[in-house]
């Protein structure tokens, strides 16, 4: 293909992509659960690929201490909803594709409602529960879900195949319930952990590539190393295991 001056040029001149991987992504719908650091650029560059509707789902509003990692804002935005102050400014990047904001917590009496009818679910919670919700939401509707998260100047990413990998309970069996207060973070490990995110979603959606499964790709940006942490599905996971989600 000859270069040309449009939106998706260069997405399309490669081989792994191709004007049918890109057929793919304007066809995708993918949710968010959270606008927050890791979700800023892992949007921005969703928005940028020609992901044709992404659905943003946050009930926090942005505040000043915010702006050091969460890339979508700015001091503009301090007071007004996440989700949709994220909408506004990802628009301005991409008016073709299908933007929403839903000012709205995820529980377990709307997370069927809100992420309904989504080929991949990108995992945002703020506390363990929330996380756990959700990966149990997509087990159930068998949903593809990725998870990318930070802290400090290190962070991860991995993705669930509902049936057929490792879930996040597998990878993370004894979490503590709650991290006690402010994670301390540098806006850069959020970017990457967002970065590498979005790629796992335009692999799960265009077939490209190999999505990272049964266990979790982990960096630190203070060593300059990547590794990849195997972790299996387990057979008695209470999420995944035989007896709460036969296949």
């Amino acid at each position: 293909m000859d270069f040309a001056d449009t939106r998706y040029n260069r997405q399309e001149l490669m081989p792994q992509i191709g004007p049918e991987g890109q057929k793919k992504l304007a066809e995708a719908h993918v949710v968010s659960i959270g606008a927050g650091g890791v979700k800023s650029s892992l949007l921005y560059y969703l928005v940028a690929a020609g992901v044709g509707r992404i659905r943003i789902i946050d009930f926090d509003r942005v505040e000043l201490s915010n702006l050091n990692r969460q890339i979508l804002y700015t001091r503009a935005d301090i007071g007004r909803n996440k989700a949709l102050a994220a909408a506004d400014r990802l628009r301005r990047l991409n008016d073709e594709i299908d933007i929403e904001a839903v000012d709205s917590r995820v529980d377990e009496g709307n997370i069927a409602e809100l992420t309904g009818g989504f080929d991949v679910i990108v995992e945002g919670g703020d506390s363990l529960a929330a996380r756990l919700l959700v990966n149990d939401h997509c087990l159930r509707s068998r949903t593809p879900m990725v998870h990318a998260s930070a802290q400090y100047n290190y962070g991860y990413v991995l993705t669930l195949l509902p049936g057929r990998t490792a879930c996040f309970q597998c990878a993370f069996p004894d979490l503590p319930r709650g991290h006690g207060g402010s994670v301390p973070v540098l806006g850069v490990a959020t970017g990457i952990a967002g970065c590498l995110g979005a790629a796992e979603v335009i692999k799960i959606i265009t077939g490209a590539g190999r999505p990272i499964v049964n266990g979790y790709l982990t960096f630190s940006a203070f060593q300059g190393a990547f590794q990849f942490v195997p972790a299996a599905r387990r057979p008695g996971c209470a999420a995944c295991g035989e007896a709460a989600q036969p296949d």
